[in-house]
């Protein structure tokens, strides 16, 4: 989903517990996020967190001026990290009936959750970022690189998340242009103990680049040919075609690395 939003405020169905006598329209700054979890503050003091927001309908304001309402219709802790709770992000069709507003991941899941990222980060579209399962942003918290978190040995790992959503998208340059294709594996580590390779003993994968938060360090090939060449890439972004291997790109700063498969088809 990740649209270039920014909240306006959220139309409330309260739980029964909690509910007063009418929905209430609550204002933009009353509304923040913590990890993956949506916390609002009510005029009357009260705070609503996490699956309490189940049922709520957010406004947000998009691209060109336009307001987009996100339901919260479901929120359940991830049961593989209760730190991720799941929401299921609804919007309206043409007739006026909810749906799923991300797009299937590749186990078919279309929940995704709202995280608030810093400036110039990669993946933040806004003060608060609605990202999917499927999406970047979402991949790499799954993948241990949480923003909010330190590493085994105390790192931040906010650099690190930054370098992993540049290295899923394939956004080698650094620019925001992908260079990917929805379901392609590959094979992503680092040297702080979180991610490991699995693909070392397998001669079809190859190390394809080192990863920093503005970007590729360095190019062994691209991860697809038909999309863009490795030459081509080389080409464009001179300083990515310098010698690259895992030793060479953590010199030049690479935080992640990752293998794929070698030649044009994954």
């Amino acid at each position: 989903m990740n649209s270039k939003a920014l909240l306006y405020g959220v139309f409330l169905l309260l739980p029964l517990a909690l509910q007063a006598a009418a929905p209430q329209t609550v204002a933009a700054p009353d509304m923040t996020v913590e990890h993956t979890a949506f916390v609002l503050k009510l005029a009357d003091g009260r705070v609503l967190k996490g699956q309490q927001m189940q049922g709520a309908v957010v406004h947000m304001g998009i691209e060109g001026g336009k307001l987009a309402s996100i339901k919260l219709a479901s929120i359940k802790p991830d049961p593989q990290d209760p730190d991720i709770l799941r929401h299921e992000f609804q919007v309206q069709n043409d007739k006026g009936e909810w749906q799923a507003a991300c797009q299937p991941n590749f186990y078919g899941e279309t929940w995704g959750f709202p995280i608030s990222l810093p400036e110039h980060h990669p993946g933040r579209e806004g003060a608060i970022t609605l990202t999917c399962a499927s999406g970047a942003v979402g991949k790499c918290i799954r993948f241990g690189y949480k923003p909010w978190a330190l590493g085994p040995k105390g790192e931040d790992l906010t650099p690190y998340h930054a370098a992993c959503v540049h290295m899923v998208r394939a956004d080698y340059a650094g620019d925001g242009e992908p260079h990917t294709k929805n379901g392609t594996n590959i094979d992503v580590y680092d040297r702080i103990g979180i991610q490991s390779s699995e693909s070392k003993a397998d001669t079809s994968f190859g190390f394809e680049a080192g990863w920093s938060p503005t970007g590729a360090v360095c190019v062994a090939h691209t991860r697809w040919a038909d999309v863009i060449t490795t030459e081509a890439l080389w080409k464009a972004v001179p300083r990515l075609a310098a010698p690259c291997t895992e030793d060479a790109a953590a010199r030049l700063g690479a935080l992640l690395f990752n293998r794929s498969k070698l030649g044009a088809e994954q």
